[in-house]
C-alpha cells in the first residue's frame, strides 16, 4: 500500500542534505503528534478487513491526501485483501523510530505483526513540516535501515 507523500518542495532544487533522514529522540516530539500518527496507521490496518478507514479532513491531513484517500480508496481496499490474505490481520503496531529532514517533514517507522506471518513487517506515516498526516505506506519487510520508498520495488 502506498498513499506516499510528494514533498511539496521541489526536491530536484533541494540539495542532498536538505532531504537527508535525521533520527529524533522520541521525546522531542509532541504526543499529539505520536499519537496522530499512530492512530492513522492503526485504524487504516485494523479495519482492513471491514473497509473502515479513517476519515482524512484537511484539518489533520494534506489537502492532496485527503483527495487521493478517497480517490485511491479501490487501491487501498485491494491493498488491504491482499494483505488480509497473505499476513492476516495486524496484531502489533509498536514506534520504533521517528526521522527528520530539513524540509521539515516526519517519517513515523512502526514495526508491525500480523497474525498469519512470524515476518515483522513496516508501516510508516509521513508527515509535512506542518504536523498534518500525508502519507502511508506498508514494507513486508522490517529493516532497520532506513530506506526510500520505491513505488518499483515493493517487495523489500
Amino acid at each position: 500500500m502506498s498513499c506516499k507523500a510528494q514533498n511539496t518542495t521541489n526536491e530536484a532544487k533541494l540539495k542532498r542534505d536538505d532531504l537527508k533522514k535525521n533520527k529524533l529522540a522520541m521525546d522531542t516530539v509532541a504526543e499529539s503528534e505520536k499519537t496522530s500518527a499512530y492512530n492513522f496507521a492503526y485504524q487504516t490496518f485494523i479495519n482492513c478487513d471491514s473497509y473502515d478507514f479513517p476519515k482524512l479532513i484537511t484539518e489533520h491531513a494534506t489537502e492532496r491526501l485527503v483527495k487521493l484517500w478517497e480517490t485511491e480508496k479501490p487501491k487501498v481496499v485491494e491493498t488491504c485483501d491482499n494483505y488480509n490474505a497473505t499476513y492476516g490481520k495486524l496484531t502489533k503496531l509498536n514506534l520504533s523510530e521517528i526521522l527528520s529532514d530539513k524540509t521539515g517533514y516526519k517519517y513515523f517507522r512502526y514495526k508491525a505483526t500480523f497474525s498469519k506471518t512470524k515476518e515483522i513487517a513496516e508501516i510508516r506515516v509521513y508527515t509535512n513540516s506542518k504536523n498534518k498526516l500525508d502519507g502511508i505506506i506498508i514494507k513486508p519487510k522490517w529493516n532497520n535501515e532506513y530506506s526510500e520508498w520505491n513505488e518499483n520495488n515493493k517487495s523489500e
